[in-house]
């Protein structure tokens, strides 16, 4: 999803149980090529806390990963949305780690779908009132 505001949004990625230094999931990394995202490090990335300090936004996938941020640092959780509460939904987007291609590619459908309904309350969200005109 291209929308011209690299200047404006920073986004960083992390995970709840991840370990770090571990790889990731060669899958995640084909299909994100797919799609022509490149990740910045190949490597896991536990949550920081000072991540969840600095950060405008928090988005989570399951409900049980915004309940183990709270337990980390309660003072985020104004920050912290469920993917699909941005959507107006309330869906949870599981991790197909282990599954077939198949449940990889729905689930990558299923944060593609979000992503794009939920696109205008990210950006209100955020405080980004007019995206740029190149779009």
């Amino acid at each position: 999803m291209q929308a011209g505001l690299a200047d404006e949004i920073q986004v960083a990625s992390a995970g709840v149980l991840a370990v770090s230094g571990d790889t990731v999931d060669p899958m995640i990394v084909a299909l994100l090529e797919e799609q022509g995202v490149a990740l910045a490090a190949k490597y896991a990335t536990p949550v920081a806390e000072h991540a969840l300090r600095t950060a405008d936004l928090v988005l989570v996938m399951e409900e049980a990963h915004r309940q183990a941020l709270f337990y980390r640092l309660p003072s985020a959780l104004p920050k912290v949305f469920l993917l699909s509460e941005l959507a107006g939904r309330y869906d949870e987007v599981t991790d197909p780690y282990g599954m077939p291609e198949a449940a990889y590619r729905a689930t990558l459908d299923l944060v593609m779908e979000l992503l794009t309904e939920g696109w205008p309350q990210l950006l209100q969200r955020l405080g980004i009132k007019t995206p740029p005109a190149t779009r």
